[in-house]
């Protein structure tokens, strides 16, 4: 077997400094790794060798200096590896570097191809899908677990947003990593060295005979119109009190004066403006992928419809829900209810589940006929999926996990993408159209639901799907765990390694209680067993938007402050007064959680009262 593993040398995002007076990153003296998430698959890789004619290469697109990168990969256990380097892939998109890897593949023919879940600089997750489909071979994301079956083809555990699939799929097929696939693991001096000595080859677009039209800048459907650099806005304070009581007081009156002063800033602060409507103008409609859980409609559904809506002032287009599934009159008047003109229905045993090739086939083929201005996807674990296998599809721009929209002077759609931890945001632009978008959960207001709305109801017939695809096995949805409360809670407390223990769960739990607060937890607690995935905030996990965040024993890594740059007030505990969650929060209180946080929780009970918390 030929596992073929796709990596990216990427800035540590930690090291980055940014000049804030030039609004410039500061490139200089920043070392490099390879992405984590690749790193997961590629040791993944490297345990499902069972024998001699087994071989694992690794394959990364960048400048000369990724040899650095793919040096350590064979240090890793990689048995050899390939360098696309070139001039003329400079500025590509996702797209574009889909192209590039699948032209390299093509030459490789690999059993199974391996990626990460996405890299940690751009977090868009899109190359993976998209290679797949340009390949015609079955893809599944998300892979935390990942075995050989005896039949040949693969079994994987995609964690999904509220629990697991099982999944399985026939050879080739294309996987990306994520955390539990693999342990984490570190080369030596010794392998290092080792790996100078084996197979390393430098390849050229002329080398594959490359279309450098469809490569590169010229090649992207996308580009960034410029960067915005995110100047810190948080306060900063550090609470000084002779007790944890004194202390307790101080941040409760603290977080009274400023939860008024960011009410008066916001102004109404509730449901966003519906807006006038336009049913039957499908001239620069805008459609949104519907997405249900088994609660019904998911709340990011009702915040699309709503920014849609907002969009259609500039559009002067109906707004069109687009749902993967048979008709459901019920469905259709809630969809009509938060901001849909016309409902379409896309339907027949071509579709599948929505993660398959099938489903992106279907929506693909709808979207080539309606030919809508804009199509918008929720950055969830199947939305991602769909809109990267139909960008690819189409050959169109695809901007992934997206903050916000907005439409320029020119009539364009403008999408605002967070990037490098979250310290710049992205203003990015399509040249096709329609522009394609996945938005991150939690972010955007829903319009009130006008109960009174109707929709136009449409059933689409989806084309059958003759290729390879993958086959849902299980599905194990657990919604109790907190997630969907999560994403909507006005009061969270979020949790990490410095509570101590599991052990101390419980009296975590009954203080968030008492204060109407949900749980959230970091990427190292959910590693190390101790909560759900589910519940899991930052860059591999969600991002909130709560009006009042309590981190407690966090050690403010971007990777989880990234998923919390939208709260309103951000309150922290830690021992460790050089933290750097004391310079990612508004308030912060330096001591053992065990005697700050029951004070706190007491103090804090009135203050969120008086604001509706």
């Amino acid at each position: 077997m030929k596992i073929a593993v796709c990596v990216k040398y990427i800035p540590v995002l930690t090291q980055i400094k940014f000049d804030y007076e030039r609004k410039t990153i500061v490139r200089e003296g920043t070392p490099s790794e390879i992405s984590p998430f690749d790193v997961l698959g590629l040791v993944r890789a490297v345990e499902m060798k069972d024998g001699p004619d087994d071989e694992v290469v690794v394959i990364s697109m960048g400048p000369p200096n990724t040899r650095e990168g793919l040096l350590e990969c064979l240090a890793l256990g990689a048995d050899r590896a390939a360098l696309l380097t070139d001039r003329a892939l400079a500025g590509s998109d996702t797209l574009a570097t889909a192209r590039a890897l699948a032209l390299v593949l093509a030459r490789e023919k690999p059993d199974l191809i391996i990626c990460g879940r996405n890299s940690m600089d751009a977090e868009t997750g899109q190359v993976g899908p998209e290679i797949a489909e340009l390949m015609g071979i079955p893809h599944i994301s998300n892979v935390r677990k990942l075995e050989l079956r005896s039949d040949g083809g693969i079994w994987a555990e995609r964690a999904v947003d509220e629990g697991h699939q099982v999944i399985e799929s026939p050879l080739p097929a294309l996987v990306c990593a994520t955390e539990g696939i693999a342990p984490e693991m570190y080369a030596g001096p010794e392998e290092l060295e080792a790996a100078q000595e084996k197979p390393f080859e430098e390849l050229s677009c002329a080398d594959l005979q490359a279309d450098v039209s469809q490569l590169g800048a010229e090649g992207s459907p996308t580009w960034v119109q410029d960067i915005r650099l995110v100047e810190p806005a948080r306060l900063g304070m550090v609470i000084e009190a002779e007790t944890p009581a004194e202390a307790a007081d101080k941040a409760a009156g603290m977080l009274r004066e400023r939860l008024k002063e960011l009410e008066t800033a916001a102004g109404d602060g509730g449901a966003a403006a519906a807006g006038p409507r336009f049913p039957g103008q499908r001239e620069r409609s805008i459609w949104v992928v519907a997405e249900i859980s088994q609660g019904g409609l998911r709340r990011v559904t009702l915040e699309m419809l709503g920014k849609a809506r907002e969009l259609t002032a500039f559009t002067q287009s109906e707004v069109a829900a687009v749902t993967l599934g048979p008709a459901d009159d019920g469905l259709g008047k809630k969809l009509a209810a938060w901001g849909a003109d016309r409902v379409i229905f896309i339907d027949g045993p071509g579709v599948g589940a929505a993660c398959s090739a099938g489903a992106a086939n279907a929506l693909a083929t709808a979207i080539k006929s309606g030919r809508p201005y804009a199509v918008l996807f929720a950055s969830s674990a199947d939305g991602r999926d769909l809109a990267s296998r139909a960008a690819a599809r189409l050959g169109l721009g695809l901007t992934g996990d997206a903050i916000d929209l907005e439409v320029d002077q020119e009539g364009r759609l403008v999408q605002l993408k967070p990037a490098l931890g979250g310290n710049v945001v992205a203003p990015i632009l399509s040249k096709t159209l329609p522009n394609l978008v996945t938005l991150r959960s939690g972010l955007l207001t829903p319009a009130g639901p006008d109960t009174g709305a109707a929709a136009e109801i449409e059933v689409v017939k989806a084309p059958e799907f003759p290729g390879p695809d993958i086959t849902v096995v299980e599905e194990h949805l657990q919604e109790d765990l907190g997630a969907v409360e999560l994403t909507q809670a006005q009061v969270v407390l979020g949790v990490g390694m410095g509570i101590g223990g599991p052990e101390n769960l419980p009296e975590i739990r009954t203080l968030a209680k008492s204060i109407g607060a949900t749980l959230a937890t970091s990427r190292n607690v959910v590693h190390a067993g101790w909560l759900p995935h589910h519940i899991q905030v930052g860059i591999s996990g969600r991002t909130i938007a709560p009006r009042v965040y309590v981190a407690v024993g966090l050690r403010g890594a971007f990777n989880h402050t990234v998923g919390i740059q939208k709260a309103g007030v951000i309150l922290a505990i830690n021992q460790n007064k050089r933290a750097a969650i004391f310079k990612a929060a508004d308030y912060g209180i330096v001591g053992d959680w065990r005697e700050c946080l029951p004070p706190l929780a007491e103090a804090l009970k009135s203050v969120l009262a008086e604001a509706g918390l």
